[in-house]
């Protein structure tokens, strides 16, 4: 029977979040063997764990295993009271040897070896345990979801209302339309929904070509915009992410054939993605390159792919906005209750970029969106 082990708070480790569903900030020990979930920690956290029936089994507190004698042993350092805590509570289950994620904190696997405890590091195994979201994992993503979706509104309701001055600038309300202002606004909003990003991604015309750039400066009219929202819910921190792409004023021929293309790429990438299978991305390079755009998969040349399809389909979205399954050249197989973000992309110097994206959980026979998906338009 395998024993699975983690020492760490539930703030750092994604793995002890996923498996307890607090966030608390200390460091404690959770410990599944033969079937039963122990958790050994403070009696100042009990009360939180005995009313957690729902995923702790047994509450052990340190005390038990003599934590007050080490604290009292000038001897033993305070950072290796808790791992030897852990080796106690090992001894008393009968058992030395664990399995870990690759997160496992250094200097507790060290004394852990040294004290004769096997460790098994599996990232697989403990990647399958956070893929299979809980009930309070999927509210909170939807909760996510339904605050990037009010927050998106609110930059389209700005790029909607934006005059455009004499000069050609945009202004809104008076101001001088920016990323900066937009993401702001947003960002507000995310907070009023109990919500909230590290950053909104807004990118304009050529900037698009930069993925991950957050975005500064003036709003340009009639050239893309693309805003990508990943907020994260306050109350059981998981994620959402989605982007749209608008243009205010008007978009040219090249833009508005990107942004069918890309639409159709969204709806090809939804068809493909079903349990079992891992070839939705394929399936989009090969729409895209039947198109004459091309793709990281048919690029041959020595420097990095800079323009059309360069990146993934998509990601797996949890406690980590950016987690498995993979969803690019190396695609892991869907299982039911993948919760992935699907974002196709074309992107090009001169014209500007166009992506689209949505997070949808895989079921039996496709996929679910949290909420009624929000429109793509690019018109504001």
């Amino acid at each position: 029977m395998t024993t699975f082990l983690l020492y760490d708070d539930c703030l750092r480790s994604y793995e002890m979040r996923h498996e307890i569903g607090e966030s608390i900030g200390d460091p404690f020990a959770f410990i599944e063997h033969e079937g039963r979930r122990i958790v050994v920690g403070s009696m100042l956290e009990q009360a939180i764990f005995e009313r957690r029936e729902d995923v702790v089994d047994e509450f052990w507190p340190v005390t038990r295993f003599g934590s007050e004698d080490l604290d009292k042993d000038p001897s033993v350092p305070t950072h290796l009271i808790g791992p030897e805590v852990v080796v106690r509570a090992l001894n008393e289950l009968g058992t030395n040897k664990v399995v870990v994620p690759p997160s496992f904190r250094l200097a507790v696997a060290d004394y852990l070896r040294e004290r004769g405890v096997v460790l098994d590091v599996d990232p697989d195994e403990w990647v399958d345990r956070r893929r299979r979201k809980t009930p309070w994992e999927l509210e909170g993503i939807e909760r996510a979801q339904r605050a990037a979706e009010t927050a998106m509104m609110t930059a389209a309701r700005m790029f909607r209302d934006a005059e455009r001055t004499n000069g050609g600038r945009l202004r809104f309300e008076g101001e001088i339309l920016t990323c900066e202002l937009v993401r702001e606004a947003m960002s507000g909003e995310l907070l009023s929904q109990g919500a909230e990003s590290q950053d909104i991604l807004i990118s304009v015309g050529d900037k698009c070509l930069d993925a991950h750039d957050p975005g500064m400066g003036p709003i340009a009219p009639d050239t893309t915009i693309i805003v990508d929202c990943f907020p994260r819910d306050r109350r059981t921190g998981v994620y959402s992410d989605m982007t749209r792409t608008f243009v205010v004023g008007d978009p040219s021929d090249e833009v508005l054939a990107l942004h069918r293309h890309v639409r159709a790429a969204l709806d090809i990438a939804f068809e493909h993605l079903k349990p079992g299978r891992n070839d939705a991305h394929k399936k989009v390079c090969e729409y895209f390159e039947s198109h004459g755009y091309p793709t990281k998969l048919n690029h041959s040349g020595d420097e990095p792919l800079r323009e059309g399809y360069f990146h993934s389909l998509g990601h797996g979205v949890g406690l980590a906005v950016h987690e498995r399954p993979s969803m690019g050249r190396r695609f892991d197989e869907l299982q039911v209750g993948d919760v992935i973000a699907v974002e196709p992309g074309l992107y090009f110097g001169g014209i500007g970029g166009i992506r689209l994206e949505d997070t949808v959980m895989v079921a039996e026979d496709g996929v679910e969106h949290f909420t009624d998906p929000f429109p793509y338009d690019l018109t504001p």
